[in-house]
């Protein structure tokens, strides 16, 4: 019997599917207006 050193069943991670749930979830956030970015810093 030989070593294999390939895994060969090793689930290929799904980045489409990963991107399409951050991009919902960052579209969610803004359109409640969470993590808004502005020049103006409030600190001078």
């Amino acid at each position: 019997m030989t070593k294999r050193t390939k895994d060969d069943n090793k689930k290929a991670f799904d980045n489409q599917a990963h991107h399409e749930e951050k991009n919902e979830l960052k579209e969610k956030n803004r359109k409640l207006g969470r993590h808004q970015y502005s020049k103006k810093s409030d600190h001078l």
